[in-house]
């Protein structure tokens, strides 16, 4: 088993920590943007604390492990996931008005998950960190 970890860059948002906080505490809120025949061909089920569908085959989910308001939410595996991970929030308040935010992502994989997987987690972080950046009106941290 091997420890792989993905880090995001540190963005600045024009929003409270208290919004970007709920945001991410409440998992339906990730399905939102989903079509609604995407949701059914990967049987997307969500509610307030845990989110689980289908992935190229396989079952994946996540379900909130610990919420420290307005500063950390902590998801881990949820369901029967084929690895371990857990995936953090950090968010850090600058203002009444501005925050920053960062994500981390942990996983112990196999041999096989390993180089299925290995080197595009840090791409999916940097990826997440991108939308959420462009769809809150974030800016990157010098």
């Amino acid at each position: 088993m091997a420890n792989i970890q993905a880090t995001g860059r540190k963005v600045k948002l024009q929003q409270p920590d208290s919004m970007v906080f709920a945001l991410f505490s409440d998992l339906t809120n990730f399905t939102k943007n989903l079509p609604e025949d995407m949701q059914k061909k990967a049987d997307v089920v969500a509610t307030a604390d845990t989110l689980s569908g289908k992935v190229q085959g396989f079952t994946l989910g996540i379900k909130v492990a610990e919420r420290v308001p307005f500063c950390l939410i902590r998801y881990e595996q949820y369901g029967k996931v084929p690895f371990s991970f857990n995936f953090i929030v950090r968010i850090e308040a600058i203002s009444p008005n501005e925050c920053t935010f960062y994500l981390e992502l942990n996983a112990e994989l196999s041999g096989m998950f390993k180089m299925m997987l290995g080197g595009k987690l840090q791409e999916a972080v940097d990826k997440v960190t991108d939308e959420l950046e462009k769809g809150m009106g974030g800016s990157p941290m010098a």
